[in-house]
């Protein structure tokens, strides 16, 4: 376009320049890496007669449907150079976008430099998370990290007042109606698309954010362990530079919304799952083979569980979970085994509960499940026949396939004014190996008990506090859960362990593990009571003693780890 041209295209709208309210378009820029749904702006632009501005592919692309497209080079009269790099990085882009139609001032200027306005910006961005999930290599993946998207998007959300910008193709027919109709956008409408807008560029900055924290950690040359510190505090430096991978002095993620769930918890909350596009795999992004929709409960049912049985991996381990809590949870030496074993700790609670396998659902696990109401299956993968099974005679049973263990890293628990960011709690404390505890009173335990000891201690970092744990043969018999002490959880698994198997005595004989230290020796006095042979748990009281003794009175094995598993 020509000096002349321009000052005419401006001169076309000058009525309709100085206002803070409803402005008409007339002028477009258009650079869109998607070219999906142009031809709806096209035959808009075509009916109007709109002035559009245009680069590379996305110009060709306009061209091919129709349009009369003005290039970015003829109006920066510089080409577009460095395989595409700078394009739009130009003044008589921005400033085009960025004067204020309010202020006389920056119209004046626009007439001096022989710059038309914009009145809309379209633009969405190179496709970043898609080749970082593609899994090109880092050079392909800078390639795609956009500069002049983001800056024509910030300019024209900066100076909604003056531009409208569209980021979301899903506002390609609003904006072709509002340019046939000669109606354009109001002030307010003005807002909520620059509110979009800015929305999108954080969620990509956020992306690239998370992506290059990742792949391009703080070298050693930069650590002060490495030349600051000496010997006798290289350890703790170390630990602190953990902690600030970990920990950054932003916390930056963005979450992508997937779907509106029905309800949150409650009928009366909004809810939806949103997920991490820097992720795949993952239970959010679950194949649901089977049944109807996952609910907000489901969700958080089922990551319970799928947490809790990859503790225990290669070893073959379902859990049974409700209201977040397993009601069982076990060791077999096939899925069926592990199932029948988790299930028989609390019958009566894992109906309506969630169950979770770390192996393939096989036909005669499935038979195992048929007969009783089970919310949402969820595991790596199923066998034909045993999908068939689930999906035939269990047609509302949610059947989730995940294509991957779990691998969260951080925890982030929102409170008012701001939120909670923790590493998510595993068993990879010191204390957690065998190996690494003490024994306080009794015998060393024999094989049997030990391996009993070691399921029990796995099994309660997926338990709410307080969290008292009996376990016998690789699988839980009694739990006591989120109580507010530790005397009424130890009391809850005996009477569980106790009174959910044909009255059967399960407490005698099995092992029992506290989430954390017993206060006081009446906790275990409890348990000794109900005829349990082995005990674990972290120490750490002040009146540990005091347990010891109670312990070594009644010959108990007990080991202290410590290490604790809290689960609030």
């Amino acid at each position: 376009m020509t000096a002349v041209q321009q000052t005419q295209s401006q001169e076309l709208h000058a009525d309709v320049l100085i206002t803070t309210g409803t402005r008409s378009i007339h002028r477009v820029l258009v650079s869109v890496f998607h070219k999906e749904g142009l031809e709806v702006l096209a035959k808009a632009f075509i009916q109007a007669g709109t002035e559009v501005v245009s680069t590379g592919s996305t110009a060709a692309r306009l061209a091919e449907l129709g349009v009369n497209v003005v290039e970015v080079s003829s109006v920066t009269g510089f080409p577009e150079s460095l395989d595409g790099r700078v394009k739009t990085l130009d003044p008589h882009i921005h400033a085009g976008i960025l004067a204020d139609m309010n202020n006389a001032d920056h119209v004046k200027q626009l007439e001096d430099l022989h710059i038309a306005p914009f009145d809309a910006v379209v633009v969405n961005l190179y496709p970043f998370v898609d080749t970082v999930m593609s899994g090109a290599d880092s050079d392909a993946i800078i390639e795609k990290i956009d500069i002049g998207g983001p800056s024509m998007i910030r300019a024209a959300a900066k100076n909604h007042k003056s531009v409208a910008v569209i980021t979301d193709p899903a506002d390609y027919q609003l904006l072709a109606d509002r340019i046939t109709s000669g109606e354009g956008f109001s002030l307010e409408e003005r807002e909520y698309l620059a509110g979009k807008a800015f929305e999108h560029t954080a969620a990509y900055d956020a992306a690239i954010a998370q992506w290059s924290s990742a792949a391009w950690p703080k070298p050693e040359t930069l650590s002060n362990s490495a030349a600051c510190v000496d010997e006798s505090t290289s350890v703790d430096a170390n630990a602190d530079e953990r902690k600030k991978v970990l920990l950054p002095s932003q916390y930056t993620r963005t979450w992508r919304l997937e779907h509106e769930l029905r309800y949150g918890e409650n009928p009366h909350q909004e809810a939806g799952l949103y997920v991490d596009p820097l992720h795949k795999g993952g239970l959010a992004q679950a194949e649901l083979l089977g049944g109807k929709p996952m609910s907000y409960n489901n969700y958080v049912d089922a990551d319970a569980a799928w947490r809790a049985v990859w503790d225990f991996a290669p070893q073959i381990a379902v859990a049974v979970c409700k209201h977040n809590n397993p009601c069982g949870l076990a060791i077999g030496a096939t899925a069926a085994e592990a199932h029948k074993k988790a299930h028989a700790c609390d019958p009566v609670s894992a109906y309506g509960g969630v169950i979770a396998a770390n192996t393939k659902v096989t036909l005669e696990m499935a038979e195992s499940v048929r007969p009783i109401f089970t919310e949402v299956i969820v595991a790596p993968d199923y066998e034909p026949e045993a999908l068939e099974l689930l999906r035939t005679k269990k047609k509302n049973l949610r059947i989730l396939k995940v294509a991957n263990p779990p691998v969260l890293d951080l925890q982030v628990h929102p409170i008012d004014g701001g939120a909670l960011v923790q590493s998510a709690d595993k068993i990879d404390a010191f204390g957690d190996n065998p190996e690494n505890w003490k024994l306080v009173s009794g015998d060393p335990a024999d094989e049997t008990t030990l391996r009993d000891l070691q399921f029990a201690w796995r099994s309660l970092r997926c338990v709410k506090s307080n969290a008292i744990l009996l376990a016998h043969d690789n699988a839980t018999v009694g739990i006591g859960m989120g109580q507010v002490n530790r005397v009424d959880s130890c009391h809850l698994a005996v009477e569980r362990a106790n009174t959910l198997a044909d009255g059967a005595e399960r407490a005698r004989g099995a092992v029992a593990a506290s989430d954390a230290f017993f206060p006081f020796a009446d906790g275990p006095q409890i348990l000794i009571e109900a005829g349990v042979s082995a005990i674990v748990q972290p120490g750490g009281s002040i009146r540990d003693e005091e347990v010891f003794e109670a312990a070594r009175a009644a010959g108990v094995t007990m080991y202290v780890t410590g290490a604790r598993h809290f689960f609030h």
